[in-house]
């Protein structure tokens, strides 16, 4: 406000509070997958498009690809927000997942999700490809193993270069590593496809010597992968679904994940079949994204879908041992293994609460989310904020905004508890100077029970009642 000279009064509006603040909306669906016989003017390729529970916009999709299934799967749980990106039908299984692969630099198939904030103004948060993800592509690049380190390798010009497979897979990529000029290490940047037998790999660049050998075998889904490259740019969970065939490869899948945002489900389920009166197999991550999406609206985001009853399936399509008290029973083992499973009690449901990260604080995929949704709520709450002139009001501002917030989720039930605070040894003058402030503020996400024990032993002594009772009964005629 500039100082003006004036013989009067005057009445200066000033910037309203931010005001509380608001929960983004959790449970929107990005659905990525094939309708060769859509519409091209309702979805086009690689493009978002979003349907709010319409049923006759759902219907151009058509009945062929995996797009239709999906959105029925999901509407069978309840309605929801699905944003659509529909990619082009390959000739092949590989040339379909290089298409929903895409670019990320061309945003084309999964990675044009990221579109849809600017051009839906919705954010999607719960990321499915079904009928994209189950399959492992075969004679990939699993391991390169170093013979000779070679001598006078110079990091800057050395280049690994593999073999191309034949027609219809993809060529695999490395890099080198380079210590004291030797070859010490190559990293598989790209692990490729198709091969029918050990490529060749040569090393090139200043220095000499160095060999490397290849080892082929299963590799990660390329549709995965792209999932696992966008979550934490979106603050997503992907759903992938694994390959539905057999214990040991539902484990062997998950290990191609680290992520705390990647949850795998196996096996699939057993849909109705209504044009030729049958169950058939298909992909489960479709009716767990519906099921998530129905519990954040109904109950919040803070709750899983594990334990909830899958609607609208005649069963998995294997059937997955469980007692719930059996350690060694399958449902427990792929649990262990951080992999979500179908049981059947008193109806089918999902069992399985974990993420496939590392970090224990973070291995339920709700304690994840829950974080998530806080972290941005907060960020979109106080973004008009920025841009404004410190002053005792901006802080005080902020740090009451957040404090409010926190005790709002707590009150609610989405936290244990939480705190905010502005830190003095962080915010010096020439922080303040350069336009930074840095505000804390800790939380705790209520953890899902997933170990339930009773402890039981016998107590004799209750027989002195009963002989007690006998006794009077006796007495008493």
């Amino acid at each position: 406000m500039t100082v003006q000279y004036l013989h009067g009064i005057e009445t200066i509006e000033l910037d309203s509070p931010a005001g509380p603040v608001d929960t983004v909306k959790s449970n929107v669906i990005g659905l990525v997958g094939t309708a060769p016989d859509a519409d091209p003017d309702i979805f086009p390729l690689n493009t978002p498009v979003a349907v709010f529970s319409d049923a006759l916009k759902a219907g151009q999709l058509k009945s062929t690809g995996t797009l239709l299934d999906a959105v029925d799967a999901i509407y069978s749980q309840k309605s929801a927000v699905v944003v659509v990106v529909r990619v082009d039908d390959g000739l092949s299984m590989e040339e379909t997942w290089s298409n929903a692969v895409g670019s990320p630099t061309g945003k084309t198939g999964i990675w044009s999700l990221l579109k849809s904030r600017p051009m839906l103004q919705v954010i999607p948060k719960l990321l499915i490809a079904p009928g994209l993800t189950s399959g492992r592509p075969t004679n990939g690049l699993m391991n390169l193993v170093i013979g000779d380190v070679g001598q006078n390798y110079v990091l800057a010009t050395t280049t690994i270069t593999i073999d191309a497979p034949p027609a219809g897979g993809r060529q695999a990529t490395a890099v080198p590593q380079v210590v004291g000029g030797k070859l010490t290490g190559a990293i598989i940047t790209d692990p490729g496809y198709g091969y029918d037998a050990i490529p060749n790999v040569t090393v090139s660049g200043a220095g000499t010597g160095a060999t490397i050998t290849a080892t082929l075998g299963h590799v990660a889904n390329p549709v995965g992968v792209a999932f696992a490259s966008i979550v934490d740019r979106l603050r997503a969970v992907a759903f992938l679904d694994g390959p539905g065939t057999s214990y040991d490869d539902a484990v062997q899948y998950r290990q191609d994940y680290g992520s705390q945002r990647i949850s795998i489900i196996d096996p699939g389920v057993l849909s109705w079949n209504t044009e030729n009166s049958v169950y058939v197999q298909k992909p489960a991550s479709a009716y767990a994204a519906g099921i998530q999406a129905r519990i954040d609206e109904e109950k919040g985001f803070w709750y899983s879908f594990s334990n909830e009853v899958i609607q609208n399936i005649g069963g998995p399509s294997r059937p997955v041992d469980w007692m719930p008290n059996d350690r060694d029973s399958e449902a427990n083992m792929l649990n262990s293994n951080q992999v979500t499973t179908i049981i059947h009690d008193a109806g089918y449901r999902f069992w399985g609460l974990r993420g496939t990260g590392t970090d224990p604080l973070w291995a339920q995929l709700s304690v994840r989310r829950t974080a998530d949704m806080i972290y941005e709520s907060l960020e979109q709450a106080e973004r008009d904020r920025l841009d404004k002139p410190f002053s005792y009001q901006l802080l005080t501002g902020i740090q009451g905004d957040v404090n409010a917030y926190l005790r709002l989720l707590r009150s609610r039930g989405a936290l244990i508890g939480g705190k905010c605070w502005i830190d003095q040894t962080l915010n010096t003058p020439a922080t303040f100077a350069s336009g930074e402030l840095t505000v804390n503020f800790d939380l705790e996400p209520p953890a899902c029970l997933e170990h339930l024990q009773f402890q039981a032993v016998r107590n004799p002594n209750y027989y002195t009642d009963f002989i007690e009772t006998f006794a009077r009964q006796v007495a008493n005629g």
